[in-house]
């Protein structure tokens, strides 16, 4: 008897502590986010516009700044971050093929676009023989920047070129000679002393000081090229998931967004919100 009392009472105790350890789980759930962003308008929509938001639901957000677009990848499929906020789907998805990665693009956010910009020239016509254009190197801005040229008339490539993917090697007609050099993208602003026109991304356009009425064209941007919030695969249901992206589709987000990032090409969620109002 006293052994069969003995074994209910380990059993009610083991019951109670696993039981505890679970409540204990709960509670301490995820607080802290760390997002990997480039330096510029989406460090800048992270800190003025969303961290306000989610430190109100008792987060605390940290920002890790990155200069390149390979790191914030590898440092988020790594686990030393919990999202980034720097690409488009159509590169994540090339670079996940090419690193055997599955990260995943959750959601796009207020994306400045790339344009083109010049410190010499106002506009298309002042492009002419033999002028210099710097574009950025990565496959995906490459191809963005190619097809610009092509829409503007002054170049044509293969036809059977997949278009997201299209670099200088698949001109097949340059009429006026254009001398295109890709470059880092980092680098396309400082290039434009030495250059007639630069095509620039949103981001590095704006973190050097230039203003998106002052481009000679701007993108109409397709969403796969809007900039998306990032996470690992096994992460994209967990509580500091929903909660950042709850930050970004919220009434406060949409109107820090009108207020802050004029220009910017807003995301599906934001034009529908605005379109039932």
């Amino acid at each position: 008897m006293k052994k069969t009392l003995l074994y209910i009472t380990l059993l009610f105790s083991l019951f109670v502590l696993g039981a505890c350890g679970s409540d204990s789980a709960t509670s301490e759930e995820k607080k802290e986010i760390v997002i990997g962003a480039t330096a510029g308008p989406y460090s800048d929509q992270l800190k003025d516009g969303i961290i306000p938001i989610l430190e109100k639901d008792g987060y605390e957000v940290r920002i890790v700044e990155f200069n390149d677009y390979i790191q914030p990848n590898i440092s988020l499929n790594e686990g030393e971050i919990d999202a980034n906020l720097y690409q488009n789907s159509i590169y994540l998805k090339q670079f996940n093929k090419d690193h055997n990665m599955d990260l995943v693009a959750s959601y796009a956010v207020p994306t400045a676009p790339i344009a083109l910009y010049s410190e010499k020239h106002k506009s298309l016509d002042d492009i002419k023989e033999g002028s210099t254009i710097t574009m950025p190197n990565d496959p995906t801005n490459l191809a963005r920047s190619l097809n610009m040229l092509v829409s503007f008339g002054l170049i044509e490539v293969d036809e059977d070129a997949d278009p997201t993917i299209v670099s200088e090697k698949d001109i097949v007609k340059n009429k006026l000679n254009l001398k295109i050099k890709p470059i880092d993208p980092a680098q396309t602003p400082r290039s434009l002393g030495d250059t007639d026109f630069a095509f620039i991304n949103g981001n590095y356009a704006l973190a050097s000081g230039l203003k998106l009425d002052e481009a000679v064209e701007i993108e109409k941007t397709p969403e796969g090229y809007l900039i998306y919030v990032t996470v690992r695969k096994e992460d994209e249901d967990k509580p500091f998931a929903k909660a950042l992206e709850k930050a970004y589709k919220s009434d406060e987000f949409l109107e820090y967004t009108n207020k802050n990032a004029k220009g910017y090409v807003k995301p599906p969620y934001q034009v529908e919100k605005e379109g039932n109002k």
